[in-house]
């Protein structure tokens, strides 16, 4: 069989649903930067899309540039001025700046974005001020169809904040919101993917996965228009999460491998090392532990240079569970252990509380029952206060009561980690418990 990719298996790959032999076979050749089988993914999109939004770009450009260049210069002095911190006061007290103008929206959005991981809170106030700068923008410099896709955008980001913070009707709000802005716009491509990237973000966090995977196909068939390979491979890894959260980690692996193939790393060699890192959580999930070691040690150069502390700890969590798929019993306790202190240190009781489990189990298994007994007891105290979903207290409540009556046993406490484990991204799965 020829390892090209063909027309019709673009379909099936980029679902996750083409046999792995094959898969196999085209991801590597893909690595080869085959420009024929590139070709194709370009080949696949619709007609003149690339070439119609250059022009529409270009002609946008064009009418406003000269206003832009004016603009140019007060973006960088209010990106300055958030920059030092003290968010909009410091704006508009010490720069004595209106909340008006494009310089003003794109600084916004932009100090939006940068503080996504450090202050969620500024991260919706600033995308805030966008959406009202965006309405305020004058109709003499723009069409009314070009404010529109700026509102759109500026109501995209809020969506994506309060999805960041949990806001989840808010962001709800702002993403229906965004989509009417949208179709009031200028069917702008690169706005309709940043549309359906951040809204399947929400989508995943409410769980709803199926539409989550449609809103990612949309962006990817938008990039595969573009014909831009690392931007349709990082759409293919962020799907791939959901996939796992889905409950179908051997497609997630799939789409992982296919995204990993495509990006370009030097470009963006974090995500190239987060992919890496999903890889070897999906193994995990499928239970192949000894491959999961070999990436590990594949990795180990990257993974050693990484500065992040929320980072480190679970990257020691995932070592702890493949040593402990692996029965390296000292290893793993070590790790778990390690991963336990480190999320509680980190304010990340759910996580902490998963990783208590894990290291449960692995004393259960290593018939160490007293240890085991006391750690479910304070753990089952633990999910109790982060006031999970019923689902979740209802396993822990029959654990417990086995642990009380002296019940408890290794398949039915390794079913009810497993559970949790799947539970934490996908609520609504039934569980079953498994007592022998």
């Amino acid at each position: 069989m020829s390892r090209h990719l063909t027309g019709d298996e673009l379909e099936p790959i980029l679902q996750g649903n083409l046999p792995f032999p094959r898969t196999q076979e085209v991801v590597w050749h893909l690595r080869s930067h085959c420009e024929p089988c590139r070709a194709i993914l370009v080949a696949q999109s619709e007609p003149d899309t690339a070439n119609h939004d250059l022009f529409s770009l270009a002609g946008t450009l064009m009418k406003g540039s000269r206003h832009f260049r004016r603009e140019a210069p007060l973006a960088k002095k209010v990106t300055t001025l958030l920059s030092k911190g003290g968010g909009l006061h410091t704006v508009c007290t010490q720069g004595d700046l209106p909340l008006r103008g494009l310089g003003m929206y794109q600084a916004l959005l932009e100090r939006s974005w940068s503080v996504r991981h450090d202050n969620v809170k500024e991260m919706i106030h600033l995308a805030q001020a966008a959406v009202v700068v965006a309405r305020r923008l004058d109709k003499r410099h723009y069409r009314p169809r070009l404010i529109a896709d700026f509102q759109a955008r500026a109501w995209c980001e809020l969506g994506n904040a309060h999805r960041a913070a949990d806001n989840l009707g808010e962001a709800e709000h702002a993403f229906a919101t965004a989509f009417d802005f949208f179709l009031q716009g200028t069917d702008n491509r690169h706005l309709k993917a940043r549309l359906n990237q951040a809204y399947a973000s929400f989508l995943g966090t409410r769980r709803q996965f199926e539409p989550a995977f449609a809103a990612l196909d949309v962006v990817c068939s938008i990039y595969i228009g573009f014909g831009n390979h690392h931007l349709i491979g990082r759409t293919l890894l962020a799907k791939a999460i959901y996939m796992h959260y889905s409950g179908q980690p051997g497609k997630a692996l799939v789409l992982n491998s296919v995204g990993r193939a495509l990006i370009d790393v030097c470009q963006d060699p974090a995500l190239d090392l987060q992919a890496a890192l999903n890889k070897m959580w999906f193994l995990v999930a499928c239970g192949r532990f000894r491959e999961a070691k070999k990436e590990l040690i594949r990795n180990r150069e990257a993974l050693e240079k990484i500065e992040a502390r929320v980072v480190f700890v679970k990257l020691r969590w995932l070592q702890g569970q493949v040593f402990a798929g692996l029965g390296d019993w000292d290893q793993a306790e070590s790790a778990l252990l390690e991963a336990k202190e480190g999320f509680e240190s980190l304010e990340l009781g759910l996580a902490a509380a998963l990783a208590s489990m894990d290291l449960a189990l692995l004393w259960m298994r290593q018939h160490r029952l007293t240890e085991c007994e006391h750690l479910v007891e304070e753990t089952y105290q633990v999910f109790v206060s982060l006031n999970i979903h019923r689902e979740a207290i209802g396993a822990f409540q029959v654990l417990n009561k086995a642990r009380e009556k002296r019940m408890m046993t290794i398949p039915l406490l390794a079913s009810v980690v497993e559970y949790l484990h799947r539970a934490q991204h996908n609520p609504d799965i039934p569980f079953v418990p498994k007592w022998t």
